[in-house]
């Protein structure tokens, strides 16, 4: 299915965030007249580029239309002997011209070719101008020659080109009037000079205008992408455990929430684990609180391995206690994979000679698998793994037992 020009700059836009901090300081201490990035980075601006000025382009060529077209009534007041010929040039080249970068804009997919058909419009549109202004070369006043500046500063300063095609618009332009002037027209020497020379400083002031705007979309592009990261680094800091870099409860709850409405919706199953280190004060008193938290970490580690799929998530629920959401996983398969994070604990041989029950640490768990429906609130599958949990405790621990959700 072909994807709808939302759907197509959402994607784009999601490539517009660079994860290095690094990164990212570097290109910010390049020096005032550097202008590109390096490579992955240069290709995450043009994206955002591309996703941030599409409406401004198009917002910008349409009141192009209307400023080019109503001039079609000065070419009646001021000109009226050559109003057919202007009029030709003007709404049969020019609007149609016009008109259609505008509708491009609406299909293309890439920022080069935006960019290179509208610098190249502009272009069209000044040689437009400077062909009524040979089509008016009788009028030494040559009037019209204003409005070959409109069109160099709009394509400079309005339409959204970037520096280089800006650039290569606006003095094509103006190399573009020198050459046909002195060829065809043969104004006098002075004003050909003059106007010559005016068209020089209109292309400086517009260079500088341009680069300082690129320059500044550039850096705030960069700076945003330091804001993403740190904001995503405060969200996971809020939704993850310090010491086991786990999800932490309040994430856990939110995420069940989540998977439980979707199971309504979808009438899949959902297996909830509770695992719990056993004697886990004894080995805190036994071994101190610094050898406690490693234990952990290395726990997390490997219950860490259990969320494979989309809907699965392992998470500290608290003290010595882990949760484990694994959703679609019915109750003979939540029962398997309880039995692998059992034995994968004790495989990790982590010494407990504190336990009354194994020389390694071991942990109990309970399990419970239900198909939620609006009759079972997620609140019932907590309560219920918990007494599956306290079973497994006070049948001797170092087991797995499941209970059913009724």
């Amino acid at each position: 299915m072909k994807k709808s020009n939302k759907e197509t700059w959402e994607s784009l836009s999601l490539f517009s965030v660079i994860k290095d901090r690094d990164t990212i300081n570097k290109e910010l201490n390049k020096g005032l007249f550097h202008l590109r990035f390096s490579k992955p980075v240069e290709k995450a601006f043009t994206n955002y580029y591309f996703y941030h000025s599409l409406s401004l382009m198009r917002i910008s060529f349409l009141l192009a239309l209307f400023i080019y077209a109503s001039f079609g009534i000065l070419d009646g007041l001021v000109y009226p002997e050559f109003l057919k010929a202007m009029w030709m040039i003007r709404y049969g080249v020019g609007c149609p011209l016009i008109l259609a970068i505008l509708l491009y804009s609406f299909y293309a997919r890439k920022e080069i070719y935006l960019q290179i058909v509208a610098s190249i419009g502009v272009f069209a549109i000044g040689i437009t101008i400077i062909i009524m202004l040979m089509i008016i070369s009788s009028d030494p006043s040559q009037k019209y020659y204003v409005g070959l500046m409109l069109v160099t500063f709009y394509g400079y300063l309005a339409v959204g080109l970037r520096f280089r095609y800006a650039t290569s618009a606006g003095w094509a332009i103006a190399i573009a009037y020198f050459i046909m002037s002195f060829l065809l027209v043969r104004p006098e020497f002075h004003f050909l000079i003059s106007n010559t020379f005016t068209l020089f400083f209109a292309n400086l002031i517009g260079m500088i205008g341009n680069f300082l705007f690129e320059k500044s979309i550039r850096r705030n592009f960069l700076l945003s992408n330091l804001i993403s990261i740190d904001k995503e680094e405060l969200e996971k800091l809020s939704i993850t455990d310090e010491l086991t870099k786990l999800a932490n409860r309040r994430y856990f709850e939110d995420f069940l929430d989540k998977e439980w409405n979707s199971a309504i919706r979808y009438k899949y199953p959902i297996s909830l684990l509770m695992i719990d280190i056993d004697f886990f004060k004894n080995y805190n008193d036994h071994y101190g609180h610094r050898a406690g938290d490693e234990c952990l970490i290395k726990i997390a580690s490997a219950l860490k391995d259990f969320e494979r799929r989309h809907g699965d998530l392992v998470a500290r629920y608290g003290g010595e206690e882990f949760m484990v959401i694994l959703s679609g996983t019915d109750a003979d398969n939540g029962r398997r994979i309880a039995e692998e994070i059992r034995k994968k604990i004790m495989n990790l041989k982590i010494p407990h000679s504190a336990s009354t029950i194994s020389n390694v640490v071991t942990v109990s768990i309970g399990v419970v698998t239900v198909i939620p429906s609006k009759n079972i609130q997620k609140e019932d599958i907590i309560e219920a793994v918990d007494k599956a949990l306290y079973q497994a405790k006070s049948q001797g621990r170092n087991r797995t037992v499941y209970v059913e959700l009724k």
